[in-house]
């Protein structure tokens, strides 16, 4: 298994467990799509949420954090959350604010590989450290 394989188990059991703790039912999602299905019995509401799991650590200064979205994903999942190592930090978003008009992901590091504040307007998953309420819009 590759160190990028391991993180994505590792993001899959973290973002289970931090949805259950917050009382929604989770289950993962093989080939549909997306990678975990959430519901919140007391909103009545389903997330089809796809995970992107990065590594701070193994990131050069000053350089992105990407990842591509697949068109199948794209089409298929209503919110993505980006599980940051080894901070264990999670963004949520609903796919529409973070997509790129090419179908990625993004968020700039600076000199001390933290994230940067991003400018007006960016498509950037940074503002939306622990936002877990997009999940219910």
């Amino acid at each position: 298994m590759s160190r990028n394989q391991a993180l994505e188990k590792v993001g899959r059991a973290r973002l289970a467990y931090a949805l259950a703790k917050r009382g929604w039912q989770v289950g993962e999602a093989y080939d549909a799509g997306y990678d975990i299905l959430a519901y919140n019995d007391d909103k009545k509401i389903a997330c089809r949420i796809e995970l992107k799991s990065m590594d701070i650590s193994n990131r050069a200064p000053n350089a992105n954090l990407t990842a591509p979205v697949s068109p199948v994903e794209q089409q298929r999942c209503t919110h993505i959350v980006v599980y940051v190592e080894p901070e264990g930090m999670f963004f949520i978003a609903r796919k529409d604010r973070i997509l790129t008009p090419n179908g990625n992901i993004f968020a700039a590091l600076n000199a001390k590989r933290q994230l940067r504040t991003p400018k007006t307007g960016s498509k950037s998953f940074a503002p939306f450290r622990e936002t877990w309420n997009e999940l219910l819009t």
